[in-house]
């Protein structure tokens, strides 16, 4: 059973998202293990979000279906939270939890409604700030240091410096501080929610029978197959920018049925997928067609 507080999180979060101009669903299907608590889209942006009062409880199964959600539908994927852990989340931090951001209210808001956008990571306990490499360069040509110079008086060594001038970087906390005093704080990337989120997801072995059946049966090249496990859609194809939700039926009955149904509407019409509902096997020789015609094979 849920708590107050999570359904207070989870409101919390959709009105954040509808201040900001989405269009936000709640999902409640299915009961247990569920990936998806929220979907919401503004034009072309997508974000798919599981909100959680602490993200440990978040499990394998729904990690691994978000990953596939974003690859899916490219919408960003985020998992609200008020604890990391045994702690509580702060505001202006970026935790990372198997790839994915966690972050709590106060900053999704921030981010959303303030366009503040969050400069610190926590990657397994450890604070970091990455490095924009190109400001990092030119900030210090500006400044007439050489990297040993600036290497110096940072107390690193000159190959990290090459490191922050030429890939995409992170710094300690401790390191982060003496370049902000050297260089300003110019020098360090935002971290982008919506912009850095999206998954390209491989295509890993499917099991589900009727989605390998209809995939077989559609024979389009350069199809992916995604099957998920903890959504109240089955799986989908995908081929380039277009996506078909598979949802199937068969086995389920009554209000069961109607909840399955109405969540999967929700999260097809919000991500712009076209569901296809299967109640028989028997029928995929004809669904095949209308697949086709979604791809415009």
């Amino acid at each position: 059973m849920r708590s107050r507080a999570l359904d207070e999180l989870t409101e919390e979060t959709l009105d954040i998202l509808s201040r900001a101009g989405f269009i936000a669903r709640e999902i409640n299907y299915p009961k247990e293990e569920r990936s998806v608590d929220i979907v919401g889209g503004s034009g072309d942006r997508k974000i798919i979000l599981k909100v959680v009062y602490n993200s440990a409880r978040v499990g394998r199964r729904e990690i691994d279906d978000l990953k596939k959600l974003s690859a899916t539908y490219k919408a960003s994927v985020l998992i609200v939270s008020e604890k990391y852990w045994r702690s509580e989340m702060e505001d202006d931090v970026v935790y990372v939890r198997n790839d994915i951001y966690v972050v709590n209210k106060n900053l999704l808001r921030n981010y959303f409604l303030r366009n503040n956008k969050p400069l610190i990571i926590n990657l397994r306990g450890t604070y970091l700030l990455r490095i924009d490499n190109k400001s990092f360069a030119r900030r210090r040509i500006e400044l007439g240091l050489s990297r040993s110079e600036v290497a110096n008086k940072l107390n690193v060594s000159k190959e990290a410096i090459y490191q922050y001038e030429t890939k995409r970087s992170m710094a300690s906390i401790q390191t982060a501080i003496k370049i902000a005093n050297l260089m300003g704080e110019d020098v360090f990337e935002e971290v982008d929610l919506m912009n850095e989120s999206v998954f390209d997801q491989p295509e890993v072995p499917v099991e589900n029978k009727v989605l390998n059946k209809l995939a077989e049966a559609v024979s389009i090249k350069r199809l992916k197959v995604f099957e998920f496990s903890t959504t109240p859609v089955d799986g989908a194809l995908v081929k380039d920018d277009k996506s078909v939700s598979i949802v199937q039926l068969a086995g389920y009955s009554g209000e069961e049925r109607e909840l399955k149904t109405e969540n999967a509407v929700k999260m097809s019409s919000i991500t712009k997928s076209a569901p296809i509902f299967i109640d028989d096997e028997k029928k995929i020789e004809k669904l095949k067609y209308a697949v086709k015609e979604i791809f415009g094979e």
